[in-house]
């Protein structure tokens, strides 16, 4: 007997469910890389960024191996579990672990690459994602020497959302030596509003707690799913955890016995409200096999999530609120940087269900002192709402990236390549460690 006929409705979102076209700037950004160049991209969070590396691997295999480096061992190994996931033939190196390190495909931090990019021996691609950190006063002389060091047959793809002088960052490796071509892709996909959280709906009965009381007034005002970012993990548990006791419990979330096996019965439990927490204490299992397929499919009212895990974040929401403007680091207090909000901020507003995303603000995060209105582009009114202290750029701009004074070999801002520029490195051939490591950090010397 024949098996009947699918409509074609279904036909159609089966179709669209798993088809992903890429947009113009990551055909450009592909063809470059396919033409042997440099390529920069410029795009806001969330517009996909990464899908440029993931469509030129698919598209034309390196011949030899593409390294993808990221900013955070936690980062690391959850692009490591994915693109596993996928099929993919990958490795990972983060320092504390290293795994299948000459697969066709490495995921890495940086600094486990810097030796073998001192001797000539790069990888065919190099990705350096979050390449902002060049900026970082702890880490960026060493994205900024592997950017020096890494040889004519090295490419380098850059990838970034918060860099405003992207052009300038070309124009500084083009006096090294390198063949670099800047992509950028100005529009979201989504438009931002700003929106205080003093025009939500105040009449917010039986709760008690500012959370609950914060929360229900989003939902209240259609704003779900919303992310809200909090400082550190035990907050994170400790505002899901409220939030899952005070609200309005409405339709549960029916789990499988295999996903309540998954999570543990204290997550389940959350989830079952359509609560959830999300940090790099959760293990990747759980955080990208259930936490973050719930909500991208639109099945959690509120996530919790720490601000150190945003630029890994997989998902996107209507809505995002982030509680403070300090963090730890696992160390210390840090103050957030211009671009560490506009990747959280880059989390409001789903592609192709939200016509616009919405970033709540309020004075308690000393974030609410323009009144509501549209943020367009992202890039002008985002930083508009930041106070100065943590914009040190141009007002309404996303952050430049500065120089490092304490490399003047390679300083962006000055742009006079020194002792040690592209003109010396042209082939893989190497200069011995000590000497090309004291031509870059004099006062510094490998171990």
């Amino acid at each position: 007997m024949a098996a009947p006929e699918t409509p074609r409705c279904h036909m159609f979102e089966a179709l669209t469910q798993h088809l992903k076209l890429p947009d113009l700037w990551q055909h450009a950004a592909v063809n470059h890389l396919r033409a042997g160049r440099d390529v920069i991209v410029s795009a806001p969070t969330g517009a996909g960024k990464t899908y440029v590396f993931e469509l030129f691997v698919k598209a034309s295999p390196p011949k030899g191996q593409a390294v993808y480096t990221v900013p955070t061992r936690a980062l690391a190994n959850d692009k490591f579990a994915e693109w596993t996931e996928a099929g993919w033939k990958v490795g990972l190196a983060t320092g504390d672990r290293a795994v299948n390190v000459q697969a066709p495909v490495l995921v890495a931090t940086l600094e486990t690459q810097i030796e073998r990019i001192l001797t000539g021996q790069g990888p065919e691609l190099l990705v350096i994602d979050e390449f902002q950190m060049i900026g970082d006063p702890a880490r960026g002389s060493h994205y900024e020497g592997a950017i020096v060091l890494a040889g004519a047959c090295t490419k380098l793809l850059l990838l970034s959302g918060s860099v405003e002088n992207s052009e300038d960052v070309a124009a500084w490796m083009r006096r090294i030596g390198r063949n670099v071509e800047v992509v950028s892709a100005k529009e979201r996909p989504v438009p931002l509003e700003e929106m205080p959280v003093e025009v939500l709906p105040q009449k917010v009965r039986g709760l008690e707690g500012y959370w609950p009381k914060f929360a229900a007034s989003a939902l209240m005002a259609d704003l779900g799913p919303l992310l809200i970012f909090a400082p550190r993990r035990k907050d994170a548990e400790k505002i899901a955890r409220q939030l899952a006791d005070q609200l309005p419990q409405g339709e549960p979330l029916s789990l499988t016995q295999e996903q309540k096996s998954l999570a543990g019965r204290d997550v389940a439990a959350l989830l079952e409200k359509r609560i959830a927490y999300h940090h790099s204490g959760l293990s990747y299992p759980v955080r990208a096999g259930l936490v973050e397929p719930l909500a991208k499919g639109g099945q959690l009212r509120v996530i919790v999530s720490t601000m150190g895990l945003a630029a890994g974040i997989n998902f996107s929401v209507r809505s995002v609120h982030v509680s403070s403007t300090m963090y730890h680091d696992g160390t210390m207090e840090q103050q957030l940087a211009a671009d560490e909000l506009l990747q959280m901020y880059g989390r409001a507003g789903r592609r192709g269900l939200d016509e616009r995303g919405y970033v709540l603000t309020s004075r308690t995060s000393h974030l609410g002192r323009c009144p509501a209105r549209p943020l367009a582009p992202e890039q002008q009114a985002l930083l508009a709402i930041v106070s100065a202290h943590h914009a040190p750029g141009r007002p309404g701009r996303p952050q430049p990236l500065p120089g490092r004074p304490g490399l003047r070999p390679t300083s962006v801002r000055e742009g006079t390549p020194g002792a040690w520029s592209r003109s010396n490195h042209r082939s893989c051939r190497h200069r011995p460690i000590r000497e090309v490591w004291s031509a870059l950090w004099p006062h510094r010397h490998p171990a």
